[in-house]
């Protein structure tokens, strides 16, 4: 009688929890962006006044783009850009041209373009790293502009449909 008792007691437990769904927040989710889209990876970065955060700019789930032209405005009262260099998604048999301008006032422009034998890429993929500096504490956005650009062998615009954007907090 008592062993019954133990058993109604553990299925009470197990029918009155909750079953709760793991929550998954990858930036180059599908369920969060429409591809062929333009993202940070992380979306949030925290560092020390002063400190550093490496940001990767991606380019999720593209189909025969050949180059980007990625337009970022930063917060340039809280932020500096230190350095930014090329990804792995255009390597191929040769380097990718990689060009980027800061202007120190908010706006880095980043140019790539792919130089492999099939002249295109599709897929997910590190288009840049950057890494920014912070010099004033709180948080500080970044975003990619509806000026970005991804473009065919033929130099036509693809549409982008998803825009990153992130924050980089200093404490």
């Amino acid at each position: 009688m008592r062993s019954i008792n133990y058993i109604i007691a553990i299925g009470f437990v197990f029918v009155s929890c909750e079953i709760l769904e793991p929550v998954y927040d990858n930036t180059l989710d599908l369920d969060n962006n429409s591809p062929p889209a333009l993202l940070f990876t992380p979306e949030t970065s925290t560092t020390t006044l002063g400190g550093s955060a490496a940001v990767m700019l991606y380019a999720l789930e593209v189909e025969n783009i050949a180059g980007v032209r990625a337009r970022i405005q930063y917060d340039a009262a809280k932020l500096i850009v230190s350095t930014v260099s090329a990804g792995s998604f255009f390597t191929g048999s040769q380097a990718p041209v990689f060009i980027y301008d800061d202007n120190g006032s908010g706006i880095l422009d980043i140019y790539s373009f792919y130089m492999g034998s099939d002249r295109i890429k599709t897929g997910t993929g590190d288009i840049a790293l950057i890494v920014f500096s912070t010099k004033l504490p709180g948080n500080a956005s970044i975003e990619l502009t509806t000026e970005s650009e991804l473009l065919d062998e033929n130099g036509k615009l693809i549409p982008i449909q998803s825009y990153g954007t992130g924050v980089i907090s200093a404490q």
